[in-house]
């Protein structure tokens, strides 16, 4: 049978096309192929702790978010606590040099060092919301304005100040360029004037509103330089709840980093509280619930690390996911039961929280460890997971020596619980970026 030669092309370029998807036409113009190409998955296909292998990267869950024209006003107040928390020292100076004695002049250069963390954040993180996402840039600036908070409430001379400022500069840096540009995105092109109008505002609104609120609790209220911060840890946790129903604005470009990113700041916390136990679990023990047993002193810290080996076995089958987010909400239980065990010296309390957060940093190390080694390229498995064990023992280690150096000043319990936001903290984010984008 003899066949036309044009024809046999059009077949041939027919079958080409479908196999790549395109679209093609025939002479009059009419398409004779117009099958979509569908797009790869994107979502890490979740296996067993012990059975991850390379697999393709994934997009992102969906989640609870509100209608666009509400986010936008969520995010106005967001926009708002995070500015209203820079200038909330500003009417203390003068409270805080009656008690440290210290001139004007530190004053000023309190000011500068905020002014530095402002141009830190926004010279060197300025396009990090291009490419982690904006939410994920919004959530640390919150986080580093409620560490900033829990180093002015501990605070136990002028120099700890410095640090809480240089904090709150990172936030107020972070925050304004992102919540600006999400605050643009949230609404239609033909309002973003408006969009201009209300970040402006907010912007000024709520430095001016810090000073005000401070004010007023210093005079009328009692523990002027604590009982303001307090108050607006309760405004931060509202406004963290007000983000998470945000929708997010831009398709992240290198969410792998940001995975990876999440699994790292996972095993950092996980080894945190494990370097915690085992460096200061024996004096706190003792010093705090006086508990001068060395046999109960040291079962403390294998109990912890017992329990996180059996764990592990237990959890090894499992999906990575499941296990990884379901230690990180226990690793939060944990926090709250030893900062709880330590304010009231209870043993027993202390105990059992030692048994969480053993099934916490278990879970967690092993969940975490299994998603850096499901990220890792095939070519590059020993430097990624070797960067992931840096973070764990960078976690190891620094806190530990950072609690010991801060006991000192502030007492075992307020360094313990300023870690615990720390880590909680961390914790956060890494549940959020692991939910989102594996």
């Amino acid at each position: 049978m003899t066949t036309d030669p044009l024809q046999a092309i059009i077949g041939v370029v027919r079958n080409s096309a479908e196999s790549a998807g395109a679209t093609i036409e025939d002479p009059a113009g009419r398409p004779v192929l117009a099958r979509a190409i569908a797009p790869a998955p994107s979502r890490l296909p979740d296996l067993p702790c012990a059975d991850c292998l390379d697999q393709p990267a994934a997009a992102g869950r969906s989640r609870p978010a509100v209608p666009r024209q509400v986010a936008f006003w969520l995010l106005a107040f967001v926009f708002t606590a995070t500015m209203l928390g820079t200038t909330l020292p500003t009417p203390l100076y003068v409270i805080y040099q009656a008690q440290w004695h210290f001139p004007a002049a530190v004053v000023a250069l309190i000011f500068a060092v905020y002014a530095a963390g402002v141009l830190a954040a926004l010279l060197l993180a300025g396009r990090a919301s291009d490419q982690a996402g904006r939410k994920p840039v919004l959530a640390l600036a919150l986080g580093c304005s409620a560490v900033s908070t829990v180093v002015f409430i501990l605070a136990p001379d002028v120099g700890v100040l410095f640090a809480g400022r240089i904090l709150s500069g990172l936030s107020a840096g972070l925050m304004t360029g992102t919540a600006t540009a999400t605050l643009t995105e949230l609404i239609p092109g033909s309002a973003s004037r408006r969009a201009s109008l209300v970040a402006t505002a907010v912007n000024m609104g709520g430095l001016g509103l810090g000073p005000l609120i401070a004010g007023l609790l210093a005079q009328y209220a009692p523990h002027p330089t604590v009982l303001v911060f307090e108050v607006y840890l309760v405004v931060l946790a509202a406004a963290g709840l007000c983000l998470f129903f945000v929708p997010e604005t831009v398709s992240p470009r290198q969410r792998p980093v940001v995975r990876f990113v999440a699994a790292g700041l996972a095993g950092f916390s996980a080894f945190s509280l494990l370097g915690l136990f085992a460096a200061l679990a024996p004096t706190f023990v003792g010093d705090v619930l006086h508990e001068s047993s060395h046999a109960v002193q040291g079962a403390v810290v294998f109990l912890m690390l017992a329990v996180g080996t059996v764990t592990q076995l237990l959890l090894s089958r499992f999906n990575s996911r499941r296990v990884v987010m379901a230690g990180l909400v226990l690793f939060l239980a944990a926090l709250a039961l030893i900062v709880a065990a330590l304010a009231q010296a209870g043993l027993a309390l202390f105990l059992a929280g030692t048994v969480v957060a053993g099934v916490a940093v278990g879970a967690v190390f092993l969940g975490s460890l299994a998603t850096a080694n499901r990220l890792a390229p095939p070519g590059r498995r020993g430097q990624t997971i070797s960067t992931f064990f840096v973070l764990c023992y960078v976690g190891l280690t620094i806190p530990v020596v950072g609690v010991g150096v801060a006991s000192g000043f502030v007492g075992d319990f307020a360094a313990v619980l300023a870690l615990s936001v720390l880590l909680a903290a961390l914790c956060t984010f890494s549940f959020g970026s692991i939910r989102r984008a594996l």
